[in-house]
């Protein structure tokens, strides 16, 4: 059996090491999509086949952790299950938008079949990894804490849903002039975009720190730690690739996190 710790502790030496990785190399799929990457993959059918293992292995962890991590084989499950379950049904409203919606809503690129290969493989270990802790770690909070993480993850989904309509509403405009349309992208302005080059990163970011915070285990700390790494420096790729694409583009505006490029 392995130890959750070790696994773990690897778990956010890998975080470090994509957080340094993605400064130099974009993970190519949307604009970054290169060929040299590569055999390729439809985008819709790359991201429902990346997404949807997360609640899966979520779940396997809830139920099955004991059996793949011998920290928790020979402990019982947390008493308050019908909280981890809340939890759980969280996450999993979380991914059926993120699987499911998303790809069906807006046309996405082909991606990277590497690219698509290691989300999945993300999505086994983290999902795992968090419900195998939340199932024998996880008790139900102070209403404080309820109150503050379901607050933050709450405006974290709003942030993020309203901006993503936001941007498909704004590329499927005929209305955008030609200098700020470049292929099927388009300059983002208007509410968070006129702060923010990427405000939906930064509502996931928030989302995953309020689910930690309902949670509070190490494994979903670690999981908003990672949400940071993996989307920080695609958010400053992106800023860069807008003020390269239209000159009159912000250069001002934060990337993802506030006061920060």
């Amino acid at each position: 059996m392995l130890s959750h710790d070790v696994v773990l502790a690897g778990w956010l030496a890998s975080a470090v090491c994509a957080f340094a990785t993605l400064f130099v190399y974009n993970a190519p799929y949307g604009k970054f999509f290169s060929n040299s990457w590569g055999m390729k993959v439809n985008g819709s059918l790359g991201w429902l086949a990346q997404e949807i293992p997360s609640p899966i292995a979520l779940w396997l962890g809830i139920t099955r952790g004991s059996h793949v991590f011998r920290e928790f084989a020979s402990s019982k499950a947390t008493s308050d299950m019908h909280y981890v379950h809340i939890l759980a049904l969280l996450w999993s409203a979380h991914y059926a938008n993120r699987a499911v919606v998303y790809p069906l809503t807006r046309a996405l690129g082909d991606t990277a079949f590497v690219t698509v290969a290691s989300a999945v493989a993300f999505n086994v270990v983290n999902g795992l990894l968090v419900g195998a802790e939340m199932a024998h770690a996880t008790k139900m909070p102070s209403l404080v804490r309820v109150a503050i993480g379901a607050s933050v993850m709450l405006a974290g989904v709003i942030i993020n849903v309203t901006s993503e309509a936001q941007l498909r509403r704004r590329r499927a405009s005929k209305a955008i002039p030609t200098k700020e349309r470049r292929g099927k992208y388009v300059m983002p302005k208007g509410g968070l975009f006129n702060y923010f080059a990427m405000p939906h990163y930064l509502g996931e970011f928030m989302e995953w720190c309020g689910f930690a915070t309902l949670a509070n285990t190490k494994a979903a700390w670690a999981f908003a730690f990672w949400t940071a790494a993996n989307l920080y420096p695609r958010a400053l790729a992106n800023k860069r690739w807008y003020v390269k694409s239209f000159p009159n583009y912000s250069r001002t505006i934060s990337s993802m996190f506030p006061g920060l490029p």
